[in-house]
């Protein structure tokens, strides 16, 4: 394995991490003008992505920004808290981002996905803000966990530690599995079913087909630093690259 796909490997892990911390933002709260603005002047219809459905939503979020009409925030905020917050539902299931609400009986929050993520966040030394009192199994903090883990393990490349860089893979890979790729199917189901506006079914689009994607993108990495591992662990030279500090 040679230097420089060990560093495309860094790189790599941190888009990934990147692309996380895009998601969790986006199920976190509505978009402000800010954020409609940043969207708006990233192209996301020539993003130029391998996945054609992860294309796809992008070309229709790109077509909604497009309209730039005053009305865009409001509507987009609505579109949010009624899809997504399940603001003012009491009868139709909303998309409600909770895991628990997708694999448990009944549809309950506060679920056993909740006291498994809660379990992993500590071991990993995370904590949710308390006062934001929503529940730890929440697709954004779902997604921070990951991007999280993902720049560990950018900074373990970074130092030449592929052992630790392994280790965090494997367990990137097993939450990905136990608390993800298990449920964003009848999620973004979900919120195809219920959104209202072409821009948050693009989303739907755009987390579906990266939640798949990356279970590849993961695998072929862990087949890297397999290799790396079983030659002794090191992989010298990227040490003393600047990489972001993470807890």
């Amino acid at each position: 394995m040679d230097e420089n796909a060990l560093e495309e490997l860094r790189a790599a892990s941190e888009a990934r991490a990147a692309f996380y911390r895009t998601l969790a933002s986006l199920y976190f709260k509505e978009l402000d003008q800010e954020g409609i603005d940043r969207l708006t002047a990233a192209d996301l219809a020539n993003v130029g992505l391998d996945d054609a459905l992860m294309c796809e939503g992008y070309a229709d979020m790109a077509a909604y920004l497009a309209r730039r009409d005053r009305g865009m925030r409001q509507e987009l905020a609505s579109d949010f808290a009624g899809a997504i917050l399940g603001a003012g539902s009491y009868e139709e299931r909303r998309a409600t981002p909770y895991e628990s609400v997708f694999t448990s009986e009944g549809g309950l929050l506060m679920q056993e996905a909740r006291d498994d993520v809660y379990r992993l966040l500590c071991e990993a030394h995370l904590a949710v803000d308390e006062g934001l009192r929503t529940p730890e199994d929440h697709l954004s903090f779902e997604c921070e966990y990951l991007a999280v883990r993902a720049e560990q393990m950018a900074e373990a490349l970074g130092c030449g530690d592929a052992v630790r860089a392994a280790g965090l893979l494997e367990e990137q890979r097993a939450f990905h599995a136990a608390h993800l790729l298990n449920w964003i199917d009848a999620y973004c189901d979900c919120l195809d079913g219920c959104a209202r506006t072409r821009f948050y079914r693009g989303v739907s689009k755009v987390t579906r087909g990266f939640v798949h994607a990356d279970e590849a993108l993961m695998a072929e990495a862990a087949a890297m630093l397999d290799e790396v591992v079983a030659v002794g662990g090191a992989c010298d030279g990227l040490c003393g690259k600047a990489m972001p500090a993470v807890c």
